[in-house]
């Protein structure tokens, strides 16, 4: 953290034998990425960001990086884990399939009579 604080984070590959790390440059710049980075936001998700995560996951699917996009100094991991959890939790409130957005009750009769899901 302190090397990339003086010196920048320009080259991830050279970084770890200059700061002295037993790490290749991927796993440098990823750690960076995904946990050192003063500006992301660590916490708990607001109720607007929840819906915003809820209503890009029915738009875009599981394309969490896309919609780590959409949140402020978001990492993808993070939007991809918590946001799975606030869909799930969300969808067994509310009735709703967490897959495709439908309530649960709703099943459809096909021409042989076995049910299915709408």
């Amino acid at each position: 953290l302190a090397y990339i604080e003086e010196h920048g984070h320009g080259s991830w590959r050279a970084l770890p034998a200059r700061a002295g790390l037993q790490r290749c440059g991927r796993s440098c710049r990823l750690r960076w990425t995904n946990y050192l980075r003063p500006d992301i936001k660590r916490g708990k998700f607001s109720l607007q960001e929840e819906q915003t995560i809820i209503q890009l996951h029915a738009l875009l699917g599981n394309r969490w990086s896309a919609i780590a996009t959409h949140l402020p100094k978001e990492q993808t991991t993070r939007s991809r884990i918590t946001g799975t959890l606030i869909l799930k939790r969300r969808s067994d409130k509310m009735g709703i399939d967490p897959v495709t957005h439908k309530p649960k009750g709703d099943t459809l009769l096909s021409c042989d009579g076995q049910s299915k899901n709408a």
